[in-house]
C-alpha cells in the first residue's frame, strides 16, 4: 500500500474515532485541573491508551501526572506527540489544553493502526503543568526525549501560524536583606531594603535603552516593609525576563542580577536570589519538520493564518533535545484572545470539534510521511 491509501485509511480511523476523541475533550474541559493537580485527566487518558492497546508508564519519571504510552513495530522512525491537560486557575481551559491533548491522543491513535505496514514507535508523552512551566522541562531535564526522530503537537489558538515564534522565559525572586530601626528617632542605624528595591526596579528602567528588540522585563514588588514608621528591613523583587535568542537571555539574566547587586551595595543590604519558576527556553525552529506538515492544511481548508511572535512554552526545551514543532491551529469562528472565557468555550462549539478533528489528521499525517519516508529525517535532523 503507498503513501496515499495510507493516508486515506489515517484519515477514514480519526473520523472513526470522531466520538471519542471529542467524548475526551469534553471530560477534560468539564473536569479542569491546574498545574501538576491533574489526576482525573491523567486517570482518563493513560484508562483510555491502555484499552487502546497502548503500553503505559504512569507517574513517569517520578512526576505523578505524567505519564509514557508506546505502540512500535520493529525498527524504524520514533515519533512523539506531546499531550497537555493542565488548565487554568479560575479560568478552566481557556488555553484549549483539553484540544491539546485529545488531539494528540486522537494522532497517536490513528498512526499506530498503520505499524501493520511500516516499522516504527507511536509515542505519547503526558506532560503536565505546561502553565508553569514545569511537565516538559523537567522531563527534557531527565533526557526522555532523546533518541525520538520528532517530537510535535498543536496548539489551539483563534487563528492558524504554521510557524510560530516562541521566545525563552525566566524568572527570579531578588531577596534583600537589610537593618529595621525606627523611622523617625533612629532612621540612620537601619539599612532600608525598600530603597534597595527601588533602586533595583529603577535599575531595570535604566536597563531596557539597551536591550535588543523584542525582549522584555516584568515584574512585581513582593514585600517592600509593613509599617510606614519602620526602616524596612525586608525587601523583595520577582522578575521575569524573555529574550528571542537563548544566548541573549542568559545575558540579560546576568545584566539584571548585576542590577540587583548594585542596589545592594548602595544601600548596604545583604541580596539573595534565586529562580522561582524553570526556565523555558526558547522554541528551537525546525522549518524542515513545519515544511512536512504545511502540505497538509490547505487540503483540509485550513487558511486563517497570521503571525504568532512572543509567546513562550515550556516546549522550547524540548526542541532542544529532538526536532520540535507546535503549529498553531485556529479553531474558533471569530477572534477571542487566548486565556478568555469566550475563548474557552468556543473550543467546545461544532466548528471548534470539526477544527479539533483536522487537528488530528494534521498531526497524523505530518508522522505518516514521515514514516513513509524517512529520508526525510536527515533534513530534519540538520537543522538541530
Amino acid at each position: 500500500m503507498g503513501f496515499e491509501s495510507q493516508k486515506e485509511r489515517v484519515c477514514k480511523l480519526a473520523d472513526e474515532n470522531r466520538e471519542k476523541i471529542v467524548s475526551m475533550a469534553q471530560y477534560l474541559f468539564d473536569n479542569p485541573e491546574i498545574a501538576l493537580e491533574e489526576v482525573k485527566a491523567c486517570a482518563y487518558i493513560t484508562d483510555f491508551l491502555r484499552k487502546e492497546g497502548f503500553e503505559v508508564e504512569e507517574k513517569f519519571e517520578g512526576m505523578e501526572t505524567a505519564f509514557k504510552a508506546v505502540k512500535k513495530n520493529g525498527d524504524g522512525p520514533r515519533i512523539a506527540f506531546l499531550a497537555e491537560y493542565d488548565a487554568l486557575p479560575g479560568c478552566g481551559h481557556a488555553c484549549g489544553h483539553h484540544m491539546i491533548a485529545s488531539m494528540s491522543v486522537g494522532a497517536a491513535l490513528a498512526l499506530a493502526e498503520v505499524l501493520d505496514t511500516y516499522p516504527g514507535e507511536i509515542a505519547i508523552f503526558g506532560t503536565p503543568a505546561e502553565e508553569t512551566g514545569e511537565g516538559k522541562v523537567y522531563l527534557a531535564d531527565r533526557g526522555v526525549f532523546k533518541g525520538y526522530d520528532v517530537a510535535m503537537m498543536l496548539h489551539p489558538n483563534a487563528r492558524t501560524t504554521i510557524y510560530p515564534k516562541m521566545i525563552a522565559i525566566g524568572g527570579m525572586d531578588f531577596n534583600f536583606t537589610g537593618k529595621a530601626s525606627h523611622a523617625g528617632t533612629y532612621p540612620y542605624d537601619g539599612v532600608n531594603a525598600l530603597d534597595a528595591v527601588v533602586l533595583l526596579y529603577n535599575n531595570v528602567n535604566a536597563l531596557r535603552q539597551q536591550l535588543k528588540d523584542g525582549t522584555r522585563i516584568h515584574g512585581i514588588i513582593l514585600e517592600a516593609g509593613k509599617a510606614a514608621n519602620v526602616i524596612p528591613d525586608k525587601g523583595v523583587v520577582r522578575l521575569e525576563f524573555r529574550a528571542k535568542e537563548q544566548d541573549y537571555f542568559e545575558e540579560v539574566v546576568q545584566k539584571v542580577v548585576n542590577c540587583a547587586k548594585a542596589a545592594a551595595l548602595a544601600t548596604g543590604c545583604e541580596l539573595e536570589y534565586d529562580w522561582f519558576e524553570p526556565v523555558c527556553k526558547g522554541l528551537k525552529s525546525n522549518r524542515a519538520l513545519e515544511e512536512v506538515m504545511e502540505e497538509f492544511f490547505p487540503q483540509f481548508g485550513v487558511d486563517d493564518f497570521i503571525l504568532i511572535d512572543g509567546g513562550s512554552s515550556d516546549i522550547g526545551n524540548v526542541s532542544w533535545e529532538v526536532p520540535t514543532i507546535e503549529p498553531m491551529l485556529g479553531v474558533c469562528e471569530g477572534e477571542p484572545g487566548i486565556h478568555t472565557a469566550d475563548f474557552r468555550d468556543a473550543t467546545m462549539l461544532p466548528y471548534g470539534l470539526d477544527r479539533m478533528i483536522v487537528g488530528v489528521k494534521l498531526l497524523a499525517l505530518t508522522g505518516l510521511r514521515i514514516l513513509d519516508n524517512p529520508k526525510l529525517l536527515e533534513k530534519i535532523r540538520e537543522e538541530m
